[in-house]
């Protein structure tokens, strides 16, 4: 590895580790922005694109945080169609009367910010050459007239590994598409996890080609590219209501 990929590794070991502790529990962690709710982050928003974070609690155990997005950042109106319904989610009302009130807790803004999205969409996918476990060479010849997913986890990171079963789905749904995982771990690493979660995607292993390329530091990232190799959409983490947005963007994109 290069210097650079040395650091990188070193950042994404530690910092995504606690990215990744955070989201371990089974408890539906519900997002407020614009006054409504997402179980998980909504498609398009990651923390660095909020100028406030805010906990809100109703004093029955439910909470939500709130964040306040930057201004000139959108929540659009496709994103709010992956929204949960208020009388879904326990404790809506105080949680909003919360909101509204301004009674919540203000949280620091996360400093991190993994790649930047904007800088990549409706841009043609980089030239690459990667080797997956299986000893394949892969190039951009490869997968020339078919939609493509990249996936970015590795074995510490347990909302990658939850998300995994939802992932292979995609295989069966839409089998005209390559899919891919890369990971800055070994293929020895991630043997026991790829075959007994499992995980179907091909695995790019001990690679930080893409990780480098496209400035990586927190998982899981989902990148999906069209038939002409055009990067059509970039999610940061996971969550339900961002796995729906995903599967119907590939959806379309299969339909292309």
């Amino acid at each position: 590895m290069t210097r650079n990929s040395l650091f990188l590794f070193f950042i994404l070991v530690v910092v995504g580790a606690g990215l990744c502790s955070a989201q371990t529990t089974d408890k539906k962690f519900y997002y407020l922005v614009d006054g409504l709710f997402f179980d998980g982050m909504p498609p398009g928003i990651s923390t660095d694109k909020a100028s406030a974070v805010i906990d809100h609690q109703d004093g029955e155990g439910h909470e939500a945080t709130e964040l306040r997005l930057r201004k000139g950042v959108v929540l659009s109106e496709e994103a709010k169609k992956y929204a949960t319904p208020a009388e879904e989610v326990p404790g809506a009302e105080a949680l909003l009367m919360s909101m509204r009130g301004e009674l919540g807790k203000k949280m620091p803004v996360a400093a991190l910010a993994t790649m930047k999205p904007n800088e990549w969409l409706e841009k043609p996918f980089p030239d690459f050459k990667v080797t997956d476990t299986e000893g394949k060479v892969w190039t951009n010849a490869d997968v020339a007239g078919r939609p493509m997913v990249l996936n970015f986890w590795y074995i510490g990171c347990a909302p990658c590994i939850r998300e995994m079963p939802e992932l292979n789905k995609w295989m069966e749904l839409f089998p005209n598409v390559t899919y891919w995982a890369t990971t800055f771990n070994t293929a020895e690493q991630i043997k026991k996890i790829v075959e007994n979660r499992p995980f179907l995607f091909t695995q790019i292993a001990d690679e930080m080609f893409f990780f480098n390329t496209f400035k990586v530091s927190g998982m899981p990232v989902t990148i999906l590219v069209d038939k002409k190799g055009i990067i059509r959409c970039i999610e940061d983490g996971t969550s339900n209501a961002k796995l729906r947005y995903l599967q119907d963007k590939l959806k379309e994109l299969s339909a292309e």
